[in-house]
């Protein structure tokens, strides 16, 4: 097998582009022989290391990479399929290259391409996180693998793979099968030839756990929260989890608060929605307003200033599950947990479920119902007030 190797260069040896840059080329090597491809890319002088023979601007380097990685795969499919490395290979292969079968392409391509498309369409953050995730995890499996490739088999040994190796739960497995299921659908939309593995396939089930704060345990961190000074990080990210208990907005949408959003006058929050890009008009009760009110005293701000600290996710969830332990709640506590805390509590306190749906936001009651864990609690405050069954004729 012939030995090859693939370099990146700046051609100074080539006249000066009128935007006053040199090509870049890859510099191939196949035994003893070398030829150099262009890559349509192009670099001023004074931005090339010529230590590290490669571009100094990162965004260029990305892209840079990219193309050493195509050819790389290519050389090593060749290599795969038994064909012997010559240029005149590498060299077809740029030649050819618009002939190349789409199915033939990397699934990780496609992949980070769907992921792109949405978020330009302005997908939830959170949402390309998760996506992110999978991919990441994808990755890890198997470092590259062609559309092409995409089987019942593959899919079986990945699921393998995050159970055993990462030990996911069915809980955790499940979002990762719904991501690759939605790209190889977006695939087949595109008339892409592809088997959807998922038609055979056993997804693993959710087990969905909806988990939320009744009144006593709402209190107890309320208490508990008075152990830390204003300024500091948990009593902030404390505050803000409680606000959202109050008022049931998301964590995107709570990082996204501005003042202009507050309706003091008629006690209400009025704001479009990060995920869905609607608009949400919930109440602004009591309690959350209070919360509002201690962040202006002696404090001058403006209509678009944030009203919460920015803080990333990972570090508000890790900080709530840290501090709702020492609080003396034994539950699996996240922010969202809020939105379902504000659902609940407001359902046992005798608030119409067609209402709620309205203070979260959601298209449809069934997605409230989602959110509402109807378990002994709510059982018990429901039946107070319903007198058919109890005997009384009158």
């Amino acid at each position: 097998m012939a030995e090859y190797s693939i370099c990146k260069c700046i051609r100074t040896d080539k006249p000066l582009k009128r935007n006053g840059k040199y090509p870049i080329y890859l510099r191939v090597r196949v035994g003893i022989r070398d030829t150099k491809i262009p890559t349509n890319l192009d670099a001023f002088p004074e931005q090339w290391d010529k230590r590290k023979n490669e571009p100094k601007n990162k965004a260029l380097l990305i892209q840079l990479n990219k193309k050493v990685l195509e050819l790389d795969l290519h050389i090593n499919r060749c290599l795969a399929d038994g064909q012997e490395l010559t240029l005149d290979l590498i060299r077809d292969f740029y030649s050819g290259k618009r002939k190349i079968k789409p199915e033939l392409g990397s699934f990780y391509d496609y992949y980070l391409d769907f992921v792109e498309r949405k978020r330009k369409e302005g997908i939830n953050p959170e949402t390309i996180r998760v996506y992110m995730t999978t991919y990441n995890m994808m990755k890890e499996f198997r470092k590259e693998f062609r559309i092409c490739d995409v089987s019942l088999s593959l899919i079986e040994k990945f699921d393998d793979h995050m159970r055993e190796i990462n030990g996911n739960s069915s809980g955790g497995r499940n979002p990762k099968h719904k991501n690759l299921r939605t790209v190889i659908l977006d695939i087949q939309k595109h008339n892409i030839p592809i088997e959807n593995p998922y038609r055979f396939f056993k997804m693993p089930n959710s087990e969905v756990k909806e988990i939320y704060l009744d009144k006593s345990e709402l209190h107890r961190l309320i208490e508990y929260t008075k152990r830390f000074a204003p300024t500091t990080k948990e009593y902030q990210i404390l505050k803000m989890y409680q606000f959202s208990c109050f008022c049931g907005l998301r964590f995107s949408d709570a990082m996204d608060l501005e003042w202009r959003h507050i309706d003091f006058q008629n006690n209400l929050i009025r704001k479009i929605m990060i995920k869905t890009k609607t608009e949400v008009i919930t109440p602004l009760f009591p309690m959350a307003c209070e919360i509002l009110l201690e962040k202006i005293r002696h404090k001058a701000i403006k209509d678009t200033d944030k009203i919460f600290y920015q803080y990333a996710e990972p570090t508000v969830n890790q900080t709530l599950r840290k501090h709702t332990r020492m609080a003396g709640i034994d539950k699996h506590i996240t922010y969202h947990s809020s939105r379902h805390t504000f659902a609940t509590l407001l359902v046992m306190d005798g608030v119409d479920i067609y209402k709620i749906s309205k203070y979260l936001g959601h298209k449809s009651v069934n997605m409230t119902q989602r959110y509402l864990k109807y378990d002994l609690s709510i059982a018990k405050e429901s039946a107070k007030d319903i007198s058919t069954f109890s005997g009384n004729n009158e």
